[in-house]
């Protein structure tokens, strides 16, 4: 007599498919785990121009005062960045009734994890608006604005 199988899987086809599928899922959680890590790593970089912006309305005013022109935004933002790439764009200087109003453009690096379809070393920019007293102890204000917003639509919706 002839027993016949019925609904059941060959073994050697469920080893196959524990083989074939194993690296499959290594792979997807690799890639799970490498997109997580570039993320924080890009919003690191996009919280660190807070700080790039803030010390550079500290180290502006230290250097050339409340009312700089705009030729002194441009030359403190080359001597900020000495040693190192350039992360400031100068965009606009405007006067208002308590101050300056500068838009400057903050820009940082980071390192992309896995970079299949592009280079490895990518970078994110975010506008600042600083506003700098006329005079007094004041500190300069830093305004940051989010990361899809250019520092050219800021300034043309800001008012003075």
């Amino acid at each position: 007599m002839k027993t016949e199988r019925r609904g059941g899987t060959a073994p050697w086809a469920k080893v196959l498919g524990a083989v074939l599928l194993t690296p499959a899922l290594a792979l997807a959680a690799y890639f799970a785990i490498a997109d997580h890590r570039q993320e924080a790593r890009e919003q690191d970089a996009f919280e660190a121009t807070r700080q790039d912006a803030a010390r550079f309305a500290d180290a502006l005013v230290a250097e050339k005062g409340l009312t700089p022109s705009d030729q002194d935004v441009r030359d403190a933002l080359e001597g900020f960045t000495t040693g190192g790439p350039p992360f400031g764009t100068f965009v606009e200087a405007r006067p208002t009734e308590h101050g300056t109003r500068l838009f400057v453009e903050f820009t940082r690096g980071y390192e992309r994890t896995v970079p299949v379809f592009g280079p490895a070393d990518a970078v994110t920019s975010r506008c600042f608006i600083i506003d700098l007293p006329k005079a007094g102890p004041a500190r300069p204000r830093v305004t940051a604005h989010g990361s899809r917003e250019s520092c050219a639509s800021v300034a043309a919706s800001t008012p003075n």
